[in-house]
Order: C-alpha cells, then sequence, then structure tokens
C-alpha cells in the first residue's frame, strides 16, 4: 500500500496543501487557497477552503489505488486556546466528512507551533513570524510558550498588518497637515487605483476589503526606505523595536540563560525590509549576544512537511 502524507499549512493570506510521498519525502502534488483563518473568515468559509483543498487531493490520489494518508497535518492559523483548537477540530472534520480520504495519524494544531517544531528539527530554539500577524514561540527541548499572535484589533505589532496601517495612518496625517510628507501616498494610491484620501477611507470599508489587503500595503514600506523616505524610516525603526519586544518576551518566558541558541525569523515583514531586520538584530544581539538570529531559508510548509515526516517515522 502507497503510503502519502499530508500537510495544510492554513494562514491569514494563504492556505497551503502538499501531498508528500512518505518514504522518499518528495512532493508529489501542491495546490493553495486564501486564508483559511476561522477568526478573520468565519467557520463556514474556513470549512469551504478545506473542502475544495481535500476535494482536490482526493482527486490526485485516486491515481494511486489502495494508497493511505498515514500522518495528515492541518498546520492552522486561528488556534490560541482550547476553545479555538475545538472548533478548528470540527471545522477539520466536517470538511474530511466530505471525502473519501483515509487518513491514519491526524495532527491539527497552530500553524506557527507546528512550523516552530519543523524549523528547530525537534531541537531548543525559537522562532519569530512576522507575516500579516505577528506571534513568536519558542521551545526548550521540553515545554513550547508562546507570545503574540493576539490578532490585528489588539497586537500584532510589527507584523506586514501593523505596517499597513502605519502607512495608512501616514497617508491620512500627510494630507491632514498633521503628518510628514512621504512617498508611500503615491504607492498606495497607485496600487489601489483611487485619486485622492476619500477613497482611500472608503475602501477601508467595503465590503470586499480584507485584513490581508492591509498587509499588502505594508509591503511599500521597504521601497520607500530604499529612497530614504523619512516616514518609512520611523515606520520600519518602530516595527523592528516592537518585534524585538516580542522576541525579548518569548526568550524571558523560557527562561533563556545567554547560552548558544538560534532564533529563526520568518514573514515577509522581517524577511523583506533589510532594515527592519537589521536594527532588529543589532537590538536583540546587544540584550542577548548568543543569540543566533537566522532567517527561515523555505517556505512554511517545507518545515511542516519535516514535521510531518519525523511523525510517520515514529509511528
Amino acid at each position: 500500500m502507497k503510503q502519502w502524507l499530508l500537510i495544510i499549512d492554513g494562514g491569514a493570506t494563504k492556505t497551503a496543501c502538499a501531498v508528500v510521498h512518505a518514504e522518499s519525502g518528495d512532493i508529489e502534488y501542491s495546490i493553495s487557497a486564501k486564508g483559511s483563518n476561522y477568526q478573520a473568515i468565519g467557520v463556514e468559509s474556513a470549512t469551504a477552503i478545506l473542502q475544495e483543498l481535500l476535494a482536490n487531493v482526493e482527486t490526485f490520489l485516486q491515481k494511486y489505488p489502495n494508497s493511505q494518508i498515514a500522518v495528515a497535518t492541518f498546520a492552522l492559523a486561528g488556534i490560541d486556546s482550547p476553545k479555538d483548537h475545538a472548533i478548528v477540530v470540527a471545522i477539520v472534520q466536517n470538511a474530511l466528512q466530505t471525502t473519501q480520504l483515509q487518513i491514519d495519524t491526524l495532527i491539527i494544531e497552530n500553524d506557527a507551533e507546528a512550523t516552530l517544531l519543523g524549523v528547530t528539527a525537534g531541537q531548543a530554539g525559537a522562532l519569530l513570524i512576522a507575516g500579516t500577524g505577528a506571534i513568536a514561540y519558542a521551545f526548550d527541548g521540553q515545554r513550547i510558550v508562546r507570545v503574540g499572535g493576539w490578532g490585528h484589533r489588539a497586537g500584532d505589532e510589527g507584523s506586514g498588518y501593523w505596517l499597513g496601517q502605519e502607512v495608512v495612518r501616514a497617508i491620512f496625517k500627510m494630507e491632514d497637515g498633521r503628518g510628514k510628507p512621504t512617498i508611500l501616498k503615491e504607492a498606495v494610491y497607485q496600487s489601489l487605483g483611487i485619486q485622492d484620501v476619500t477613497e482611500l477611507a472608503e475602501w477601508l470599508f467595503r465590503p470586499s476589503y480584507t485584513n490581508a489587503q492591509l498587509a499588502k500595503m505594508g509591503s511599500f514600506v521597504a521601497k520607500a526606505v530604499e529612497q530614504k523616505d523619512a516616514c518609512a524610516i520611523e515606520i520600519s525603526q518602530q516595527a523592528a523595536h516592537e518585534l524585538a519586544i516580542l522576541a525579548n518576551a518569548v526568550l524571558k518566558k523560557i527562561n533563556y540563560q545567554n547560552t548558544p541558541f538560534t532564533l529563526y525569523c520568518n514573514g515577509g515583514a522581517i524577511k523583506h525590509n533589510p532594515l527592519i531586520l537589521k536594527m532588529f538584530t543589532e537590538e536583540i544581539t546587544f540584550m542577548y549576544p548568543q543569540v543566533d538570529i537566522t532567517l527561515c531559508q523555505h517556505q512554511p510548509i517545507t518545515y511542516l512537511i519535516e514535521r510531518t515526516k519525523r511523525a510517520y517515522d515514529c509511528l
């Protein structure tokens, strides 16, 4: 019987899916869809996205009769409490009920926690993710601790969404005469196809608006920094400081003792803005000289595959 691994990585912006040959570790099929964080889009929409992905997986596996999914990992954003976990388990189970997929071992966990275990290969280490949201996890070899990731309404400082908010705020202040001139205005207006600040305000309250769309505005900051835009530089400096606070908190929570230790960083907000990465690195290494800051070189699903493969090897 052919053995497969199924990995679904559901974030706020995108949901990636891969079917992997259990023995070789080769990705035989992959597909992606919109973000599946139920906290952002609701239970019904999250279920529908997973159903669509699973239907495609089922179609792919029909080419391989008598095959079985040995381990399926659903690493999904929005699992922040036992209640969240119960809701997400129900979402996954409801989506699976619409298929004939046979799964031997099912893993359902927070996407960042699963990525941490994948990127550290099960060893002690920490992971800071600054994507649409911002969250940090650390693992001391026995327990996992978490800081941040509390959502855009109350937190996620330093994230792509937070950057987008700061960009929009800077434009409103500029247009009002309350803030500095910034080239961020032209980038945002061109991206949205709008002409003035009132259209920007209208865009923010359109029914089609999503957090991911505002996070995209944050991607303009790095380019503006390259052009020496003072406003973009200030936003980047503050983002770096907020992310350093996040990392410092998670290291303290795990009682880090200034020994050699790796802090992995992932997410577009920190990977695609050199100034944020530089200032974040300087602040953390000043506090913790023994911490090695390493950018993740692969997509999160790559680390989730490693995590799932280890689970399969332990069966």
